[in-house]
């Protein structure tokens, strides 16, 4: 009789061994680190909300400025002034005239006048004024007297005019510009394209690039000193960590108006200056502010105050001013790790402050290829931690132990010399590893414990005294 065929049980795969686990959580562990490197640096994958937290709450912050000054166009001076945003060019103007009364050592500006003023007015006074060339009014002396009136009211009108003539006074403003990209395509490009002398920086390096640019209009640049781009970088969640100190625009490099500001400031450190806007591909981390570290003066206070006012005066001279909006709803939401929205000259001012005091924070480049190395040597170190230590609570310890100095490490490195290497790629490794040891060594003492198990139930011992059971051997 036949027997009955046995079922098939198919391919069975055979079980990874504990070590060939290890190995491959060390290896994704060095992997997200590699990631994290070919990616721009820290913070990758996992990590900016601890850096948000760690640069927010446990680095220092930027101490309050003694030379830096916001002069704002704020609530009040909207109040003051009874107009609306955007200001008129004549109000620009006379910020402007006030402003070159203190003899400040720069006046940095975050906005762009990239439309002529309003000339429907102009248009008409000049018709008007032609009309009365052509009459031959203007040859007898009450003609002559009625056209040199017109041609003063109509340059006391023309503001475009009026305010180049407050910028060519003032002789160290700083215009704002934009590098025109995805994000930012709605304003009309320069014509010659160009904002100044370009940056000896490489093109290819920066993290910022642009297809054109953006700024104001000709006669306001001729008598600005310079222009600086106003363009910031947003991480995908919306929140600005990096500040671009240059942008590419084809083969050419130009500052931000940070960097625009700093090279007027000091012109003889302008290489040191450069080499430090070109760490991180032109986009460092920023060590963020002190709590109200920035002194205020609203703009409608300036232009209401006495021109011979001391206390203004102290406040503004020798100092350098960056100008810009912050009344409610018109200052976008530029937004800092850990913060509420903020004015995106602020951001500009202490973006200043951060590269002439050389508080840059770095994590690309070698930095982020260190982090790789310090992520092997961790994980290399507790997979020979695991070869040599027997039992799973010292696992435990060695591994909390490796993980407290990396943090440690990596906090430090952030803290004294602002390297910010990746944290959780070397953290998920090692959990990981610890995960596998752990199961691994809890398995083998099962293992371990039903052997011994069978054994005693095979052979069991006699207590010490007692008699041995009928028909066995004593």
């Amino acid at each position: 009789m036949s027997s009955a065929p046995e079922p098939s049980r198919g391919v069975v795969l055979p079980r990874p061994s504990p070590a060939l686990l290890r190995r491959g959580a060390a290896v994704l562990g060095v992997g997200l680190a590699v990631l994290t490197a070919l990616t721009g640096g820290a913070p990758g994958l996992g990590e900016r909300a601890l850096y948000d937290q760690a640069v927010s709450r446990l680095l220092p912050g930027v101490p309050r400025s003694a030379d830096l000054v916001l002069v704002e166009v704020d609530d009040r001076t909207l109040a003051a002034l009874g107009e609306r945003w955007p200001l008129s060019r004549a109000t620009w103007a006379r910020a402007f005239h006030a402003l070159a009364l203190r003899r400040p050592a720069t006046v940095a500006v975050d906005v762009v006048f990239d439309q002529p003023g309003a000339r429907e007015a102009l248009e008409l006074g000049e018709d008007l004024l032609a009309s009365l060339q052509a009459s031959g009014l203007a040859a007898q002396p009450a003609g002559a007297a009625l056209v040199a009136e017109l041609e003063a009211k109509l340059r006391a009108q023309d503001g475009d005019a009026r305010l180049a003539e407050a910028l060519a006074e003032s002789g160290s403003v700083i215009l704002g510009a934009a590098a025109l990209t995805d994000d930012l395509a709605w304003m009309p490009p320069l014509e010659d394209g160009a904002l100044g002398t370009p940056l000896p920086l490489p093109v290819e390096a920066l993290r910022l690039q642009g297809r054109g640019l953006a700024g104001s209009i000709a006669p306001l640049r001729m008598a600005a000193h310079g222009s600086g781009t106003l363009n910031m970088l947003l991480d995908p969640d919306g929140v600005i960590r990096r500040y671009p100190f240059a942008v590419g625009v084809g083969a050419q490099s130009w500052p931000s108006l940070a960097l625009a500001t700093a090279l007027k400031l000091m012109p003889e450190q302008s290489e040191v200056l450069r080499r430090r806007a070109s760490v991180d591909d032109g986009a460092p981390l920023m060590r963020l502010p002190s709590p109200d570290w920035l002194p205020r003066v609203s703009l409608g206070d300036l232009l209401q105050a006495d021109p011979a006012s001391v206390g203004l005066d102290l406040a503004l001279r020798g100092k350098t001013i960056f100008v810009g909006v912050t009344a409610t709803g018109l200052h976008g939401q530029s937004t800092l790790p850990g913060q509420v929205a903020v004015p995106g000259v602020e951001i500009h001012a202490f973006a200043l402050d951060n590269l002439r005091a050389g508080r840059l924070m770095r994590s690309a480049g070698p930095i982020a290829w260190g982090g790789v190395l310090e992520t092997a040597c961790l994980l290399g170190l507790f997979a020979l931690a695991c070869r040599r230590i027997r039992s799973p609570a010292g696992v435990i310890r060695a591994a909390a132990a490796l993980g407290v100095l990396h943090v440690a490490l990596v906090g430090w490195l952030a803290a004294d010399l602002g390297w910010v290497m990746p944290l959780v790629p070397a953290v998920v490794g090692l959990v990981l590893m610890l995960v596998v040891d752990y199961a691994a060594r809890t398995e083998e003492l099962g293992r371990q414990r039903g052997a011994l198990r069978k054994l005693f139930i095979r052979y069991p011992q006699t207590a010490p005294g007692s008699s041995a059971p009928p028909g066995e051997p004593r």
